[in-house]
């Protein structure tokens, strides 16, 4: 695990690589030793881990693969748990999380948003829900998926870095506009799945039928 112990358990091995499953991990550990939670999810944002271009190792069998955000929404949770066992959260501890994760941020939409659109085709999501075919890998009949779990979650990541900024700017008014960025981003993302048509994740299917229910059949929404 580059040379540093992490608290990822697993019953096949130990330690088990996956960096969204170790900040699930933290917010249980987080009631017993939010210090070594924090430094879980520190270990993950450092240097040695991350990669220049801001993308987290993902599992020791392909660690350029793409995983569900979840880095921000366990750091906000932990000062959120430190401020409820202890009276008051670290703020270094979300400042210096938030200029890392603005890196990782910038992976999702570079790497997944092909047409810049504000929807995403991210790779392996989800608690393991594998499907019918391996979403990391190209389709065997071609094409690209616009997918509704991967756009969820990048505009959760803009919630938790909203959040984030929002509660660092009582201390440093600069991260007002990093706020402000971040709602932008959300509200981006919520336009495009609320859309119809080519710049959507829905399009319109019309199935004409025979007899009466053939109006009713018209129009119908489905997911690309």
């Amino acid at each position: 695990m580059n040379q540093h112990v992490t608290s990822m358990p697993d019953k096949w091995e130990y330690p088990w690589y996956a960096a969204w499953d170790l900040a699930f991990h933290t917010v249980a550990l987080s009631t017993v030793d939010t210090d070594l939670a924090k430094g879980q999810l520190d270990l993950m944002l450092q240097e040695f881990f991350i990669h220049p271009t801001g993308q987290m190792p993902a599992y020791e069998w392909n660690f350029s693969d793409v995983n569900p955000p979840v880095h921000a929404w366990a750091t906000i949770f932990l000062y959120r748990t430190e401020q409820a066992l202890k009276g008051k959260g670290d703020l270094g501890f979300l400042e210096r999380s938030f200029a890392k994760l603005m890196l990782n941020f910038a992976v999702h939409p570079a790497a997944e948003d092909r047409f810049g659109k504000n929807l995403f085709e991210c790779g392996f999501l989800g608690l393991d829900n594998i499907g019918v075919f391996d979403r990391s890998a190209a389709l065997p009949t071609g094409g690209h998926l616009e997918q509704a779990d991967g756009t969820a979650w990048v505009s959760m990541f803009c919630q938790n870095m909203a959040e984030i900024a929002v509660e660092v700017a009582a201390r440093d008014p600069f991260y007002e506009d990093m706020a402000v960025k971040f709602v932008d981003h959300f509200l981006w993302i919520a336009r495009a799945m609320n859309q119809t048509g080519p710049g959507g994740m829905w399009e319109n299917i019309h199935r004409p039928r025979s007899g009466p229910s053939a109006a009713a059949a018209s129009g119908t929404i489905c997911g690309q």
